[in-house]
């Protein structure tokens, strides 16, 4: 997808992290998780990008998909999820959005999920909150016109937001966990069964371009510019994030839990079954 969450790829083709595997990489950029992870079921594509939350729901109906690697994280420290409310407006912490209308660009994914959790544990009551299903370029307009109190959002759009005058309210305390993974790099238990090789040299090149992209953000901004269509001055402009390394149990556990917990996931279950071994 053209955002920052899934930029490694963009970034492991322009640095030549997988030709240094060995890999011959064609990418396909699409809108949206859903339209991904059908082509990768369906074996028009290898390897997906796809959130957490989508897997884990995808897991619980029996679905074979597992992740390879880990893409973007959320933490107290590096916040990259925000809500963006009007900003001349009186909403300006958790409890003010009780009873209040909210953009998400899908019922009960990782733009809904992190902020129920957060409402519930700073002062407010997320079951009075009315979710509705806004598409992503959307969302600051619906704000702005008044049309909903509040949007879900992720970069660029918080930075497109604040700089029509919204304010945004970033989810770095009391959210699901201090650290957890948003989204990563996925395929089929069959692909991956058939193509061990392959896959250990895609996990490779995406832990080194992880290790590039924390550490190079200026030469990452352009590359992400590219890719995206993002204008590079709002992209060195951007609260960007950081990415995980190396799939942990403990970076996906917490939004599983969470998934749970507000009823997108009929139990939980442990993180590793959705990581490639």
């Amino acid at each position: 997808m053209p955002v920052e969450a899934g930029a490694e790829a963009f970034y492991a083709v322009d640095m030549g992290f997988f030709k240094k595997q060995g890999l011959d990489v064609e990418l396909q950029i699409m809108q949206n998780g859903a339209s991904i992870a059908s082509a990768v079921a369906g074996g028009s594509l290898d390897i997906g990008f796809a959130d957490t939350i989508s897997i884990a729901s995808a897991h619980a109906r029996g679905l074979p998909f597992i992740y390879l690697a880990p893409a973007l994280l959320n933490s107290y420290a590096t916040p990259t999820l925000a809500m963006l409310v009007n900003g001349s407006g009186p909403i300006r912490e958790a409890k003010d959005f009780n009873g209040k209308t909210i953009a998400v660009n899908g019922i009960n994914n990782i733009t809904m999920v992190p902020f129920e959790a957060w409402i519930d544990k700073s002062g407010g009551d997320s079951k009075t909150v009315k979710w509705v299903e806004v598409p992503v370029p959307a969302q600051n307009d619906a704000v702005a016109s008044g049309k909903v109190d509040g949007a879900s959002l992720g970069e660029p759009f918080i930075t497109f937001g604040t700089d029509k005058g919204l304010r945004a309210i970033y989810v770095d305390k009391n959210g699901i966990a201090p650290r957890y993974v948003l989204a990563g790099f996925m395929t089929t238990k069959e692909w991956a069964a058939k193509n061990p090789a392959l896959a250990a040299k895609f996990i490779a090149a995406i832990k080194e371009t992880a290790q590039w992209a924390n550490t190079n953000r200026s030469a990452s901004a352009a590359i992400l510019s590219k890719y995206t269509k993002i204008p590079q001055p709002v992209v060195e402009r951007m609260k960007r994030g950081e990415y995980a390394e190396t799939l942990l149990a403990s970076d996906y556990q917490p939004v599983i839990d969470a998934a749970a917990k507000y009823g997108v996931l009929p139990k939980a279950f442990p993180a590793p079954e959705l990581f490639y071994r």
